[in-house]
């Protein structure tokens, strides 16, 4: 037989309704008690392991420590300051549209049809209209401005229309990438962490399995 003494099946029977009773609007003292200790040990445990890993940790604060000096201290290298955070929020802002994609809106099409889409689009139109893909920056992507310069008829490829605008196409990407790691690693954990003890039925299930003298 795989189930259980009436003892123990009882004892399962009102641990579960004890902790379906944990909730904040019910037991708010009980709730915010475990939700202290819970942060408390996962506070620890990270503790720990910054600490077995404290010379990683050094070597990225002193890294801030240079980056942030070197955004604040005037100098010539601040051309190159203002033009790396003007590249570092511009692909921020591509891949927030692709996590948004992913798990804000639910599906690619949002944010590719409402912003990638149309960004591609306005660029092919003005390569084709300026028979050039050097805009100048600024405007550009705000507003395109076609260059003074003297291009041939006929000289624009779609290759180069694909390297204009490939850098907001892989962040957007990778955007959307990002966004689906969240479900994988719920479902990842909950594969780590076993049955759910409350799932009386996959309980049983394993047993069978256990016990059973087939393969079926």
């Amino acid at each position: 037989s795989f189930s259980d003494s009436p003892l123990l099946s009882e004892r399962k029977r009102r641990d579960r309704e004890e902790r379906l009773n944990i909730v904040l609007w019910k037991q708010p003292l009980v709730t915010l008690q475990y939700f202290f200790l819970e942060t408390l040990i996962n506070l620890k445990e990270w503790t720990i392991k910054l600490w077995h890993r404290r010379s990683i940790l050094v070597s990225f604060l002193l890294t801030l420590a240079v980056l942030t000096a070197t955004y604040y201290i005037e100098g010539t290298h601040q051309q190159y300051v203002r033009y790396m955070e003007k590249k570092f929020f511009w692909c921020a802002y591509w891949v927030g549209l692709g996590i948004l994609s992913s798990v804000g809106l639910g599906t690619g099409l949002h944010t590719f049809l409402l912003y990638l889409g149309p960004h591609i689009a306005s660029v092919t139109l003005a390569a084709y209209e300026c028979n050039s893909v050097n805009f100048p920056e600024p405007p550009y992507p705000d507003q395109i401005i076609c260059p003074d310069e003297e291009t041939t008829e006929g000289s624009i490829s779609l290759w180069a229309i694909i390297s204009k605008v490939r850098l907001e196409a892989c962040m957007w990407g990778a955007g959307t990438a990002i966004g689906e790691l969240p479900p994988y690693f719920m479902a990842r954990a909950a594969r780590l962490s076993g049955a759910e003890p409350d799932d009386e039925e996959y309980q049983e299930f394993e047993e069978m399995l256990e016990h059973a003298e087939t393969a079926q």
